[in-house]
């Protein structure tokens, strides 16, 4: 549409290319750095900023580490848009945040500790956001503290889409109780009856060390282990383990976020994956599949 441009943040530059040819919408990227005082600045590429006035502006950033900074730099750097946004008159500002950061911090654990992720929520929103986009959040409990529509968009459709191509016959594992849900629907898109099997998995609160069990009937099937967040892989990599010793054809392990941190490849490669699949809401090498079709069908329907 001629009155939507998205904006490429510095962290989504490819994803934000291929929402912008969706939407048929123009796109303009950003000038950003870091001073040596360790401030951050950003500025949106533009000419005039008469340009901005009465659009419909999409806003695109995720928070997730990379090389070119950390996700509390990337937190900045989307507040500095968003008010850039709202002090030049557009008519609406929608943000897009497909891997939202702290969102693990959901609750209070312990005395004393805070809610960040809804602090975020509360900054995006005070700095002139009127809609909020990202990808299955870790909790969505924290958009309560939200005025403006927030919508959580599901990436498992296009995930499963691309496990149907490698797989015949899948099983779903599901490494613990909290995941049993996701795992039912990522099962669903896969076919209506694709078997979903629960570990009962254990943690020993002094060492940390993790043990499951479960009836595991997998010999000769393909196995699929999914998750929202891949971040050390340690729960992943010990079902992996379990499932490759029971006989399993093929392992493949599926996270919406691949963020892969110090030796989570080696881990699950190690355990015995055959592959580690991943969306682009993070750039990173396991980015296997985009959802750049969720986020702009999202926008379209949100769209008079």
């Amino acid at each position: 549409m001629e009155d939507q441009i998205v904006i490429a943040g510095p962290t989504s530059q490819k994803l934000a290319l291929k929402v912008a040819e969706l939407l048929h919408a123009r796109v303009v990227t950003t000038e950003n750095k870091v001073f040596p005082d360790g401030e951050g600045y950003l500025r949106i590429d533009i000419e005039e900023e008469h340009e901005f006035k009465g659009k419909d502006i999409i806003i695109i950033q995720t928070m997730g580490a990379n090389s070119s900074g950390d996700q509390n730099l990337h937190i900045m750097e989307l507040i500095m848009m968003i008010g850039a946004v709202k002090r030049m008159n557009a008519s609406k500002i929608r943000v897009v945040v497909p891997y939202f950061a702290y969102s693990r911090q959901d609750k209070a654990f312990r005395p004393g500790e805070c809610i960040f992720a809804k602090e975020i929520l509360k900054w995006i929103e005070m700095a002139g956001a009127t809609e909020f986009y990202t990808i299955d959040v870790h909790a969505e409990s924290i958009f309560e503290i939200l005025k403006i529509p927030a919508y959580n968009l599901d990436p498992m459709g296009v995930l499963a889409k691309e496990l149907a191509k490698r797989s015949e016959d899948p099983i779903v594992i599901c490494p613990d109780k909290g995941a049993y849900e996701r795992s039912r629907k990522f099962a669903g898109y896969l076919g209506k009856n694709v078997q979903v099997i629960q570990f009962i998995k254990k943690r020993d609160v002094k060492t940390g060390k993790i043990t499951m069990e479960g009836d595991l009937p997998i010999q000769g099937k393909d196995v699929i282990i999914a998750d929202d967040i891949i971040a050390s892989g340690g729960t992943m990599a010990k079902a992996i383990e379990i499932v490759k010793k029971a006989g399993a054809k093929s392992i493949f392990s599926v996270g919406t976020h691949p963020l892969m941190l110090k030796n989570a490849v080696f881990n699950l490669m190690k355990a015995g994956a055959t592959d580690i699949i991943g969306t682009d809401t993070i750039d990173s090498a396991f980015m296997q599949v985009s959802i750049a079709e969720v986020i702009s069908k999202a926008i379209q329907s949100n769209t008079p």
